[in-house]
């Protein structure tokens, strides 16, 4: 069983290895080809992002999925409850005081994520980079904080299991957070050297993640 163990961690590591070398050569031939150029990218964190965030975050969130299912009610038809809900929203008080409060997180969770969206409008990128003309938002929503987009995912992604009642599945969930914690701090960087002090001084006056606290 212990050599199993060794060469299942060995395999594990070696996998890891490729995959970072696989994604440093994707990356440089992306570069090498004018990729970056001819989509106005003038700063970027692709390649950390991909590895340190898309990859890992994906992998967790299929995993508390998993265990929503698993060790819990599930979520099957869940959007078709919320939108029973929108057609009939008194009855919402037949579910479970748990169901209500992860359903609550979700729908708010994903309205701000919404609104943070659209205020970016055309600033708005899956990935970190930072491109011709970009703008420093700090209106609208980002008045109260410089990351509602990961505020509102948060609230998403640990409403799902607080609905399905799935223990597992929410500390599965929480392990997002510093990944996403990580994420904020790559787009941060760019964002300072893009900036400069106008970052400086949007940092100052307004919270990280959550309005007024942190």
């Amino acid at each position: 069983m212990l050599f199993w163990e060794c060469g299942r961690i060995s395999r594990s590591s070696t996998a890891k290895k490729q995959a970072l070398i696989v994604g440093k050569k994707r990356f440089e031939a992306m570069a090498k080809n004018g990729f970056l150029k001819r989509h106005g990218i003038v700063r970027n964190a692709i390649r950390k992002d991909m590895l340190q965030f898309a990859l890992p975050a994906m992998t967790v969130f299929v995993m508390g999925l998993f265990f929503c299912g698993r060790y819990g009610n599930g979520l099957s038809g869940f959007w078709g409850i919320i939108w029973g809900l929108v057609k009939q929203p008194q009855n919402l008080f037949m579910f479970p005081v748990q169901s209500i409060i992860g359903l609550a997180l979700f729908i708010i969770g994903l309205t701000i994520m919404i609104v943070g969206q659209a205020t970016l409008w055309r600033n708005y990128s899956g990935t970190v980079v930072i491109r011709e003309n970009h703008q420093l938002i700090t209106h609208g929503i980002y008045r109260f904080t410089r990351n509602p987009i990961y505020l509102g995912f948060i609230m998403v992604i640990t409403g799902l299991p607080v609905y399905a009642a799935s223990l597992y599945g929410f500390l599965a969930m929480l392990v997002l957070i510093p990944i996403i914690l990580n994420r904020i701090r790559l787009e941060e960087k760019l964002l300072t050297e893009e900036f400069q002090n106008s970052y400086q001084k949007y940092k100052e006056t307004t919270k990280k993640l959550i309005p007024f606290i942190y």
